[in-house]
């Protein structure tokens, strides 16, 4: 695994402004301590601590994938009331070791996810 993530040409670098969530209406990460991960010409991913998540939102999945470049995801849910977006969060508790400063910390997606860097 660890060519692989050499290979790919994964970064992971601190990001130098905040990040923010947001989840039905509601900031669900604030934060300055976000990481920011870039992969060849995907967009950049930011990950953010998993302390500065709401967890009040957070509902575990069982979905889980694998990425032959980062390791194995797991997945969270996102819920507020009766809004719910499936796996709509990820994280990697065991990532490729280059890319170690990645554990620890969640990254969001989703049509109604909106994340903000600045």
């Amino acid at each position: 695994m660890t060519r692989q993530c050499l290979d790919r040409g994964i970064t992971v670098r601190r990001h130098s402004g905040r990040v923010r969530v947001r989840f039905a209406g509601r900031t669900i990460v604030d934060t300055d301590a976000a990481l920011a991960l870039a992969e060849g010409d995907h967009p950049i991913v930011y990950y953010v601590p998993r302390e500065a998540v709401d967890a009040d939102i957070l509902v575990h999945s069982a979905h889980t994938s694998t990425c032959p470049f980062k390791g194995h995801a797991s997945y969270h849910h996102l819920r507020k009331g009766e809004d719910l977006i499936e796996n709509a969060a990820w994280f990697y508790s065991d990532p490729c070791p280059e890319l170690e400063a990645i554990r620890d910390h969640v990254a969001f997606r989703g049509i109604d996810v909106q994340v903000e860097a600045d």
